[in-house]
């Protein structure tokens, strides 16, 4: 897996598809190609004060992905992580699982769309 590290891929990202879990919210672009998955990973100032728990946050999540089956994410996709202030006190287990399970709402289709794509508002 590799990491997304342009300012436009991120704002990319950002205008995808986003999935909330309690300790991040993952915003999901498909790129529309077959190259590897990309993650990207942001915690703000207003997230934690400090660079050591925005840190810690950072670490925690890149961890959880590192761990995914990379099989199982798909391909094609990019991935940004904003972590929460929640990702702090998290069990590691939890973590993960919400990852396993963001990343399978993410990457499926969405509901009521014949193409797949969601629905503009």
């Amino acid at each position: 897996m590799e990491r997304l590290k342009k300012r436009r891929d991120f704002l990319a990202a950002a205008k995808g598809r986003r999935t909330a879990r309690r300790a991040f919210v993952m915003e999901t672009r498909a790129r529309g190609d077959d190259l590897p998955v990309r993650f990207g990973f942001t915690v703000t100032k207003r997230t934690a004060r400090k660079a050591v728990e925005r840190n810690r946050i950072r670490r925690r999540l890149k961890e959880a992905v590192r761990l995914v089956d990379p099989e199982t994410v798909g391909r094609g996709f990019d991935h940004v992580l904003v972590g929460r202030r929640a990702a702090l006190d998290a069990e590691f287990a939890a973590l993960r699982a919400d990852l396993d399970s963001a990343l399978r709402e993410a990457t499926a289709p969405a509901r009521g769309s014949k193409d797949g794509r969601r629905p503009i508002r």
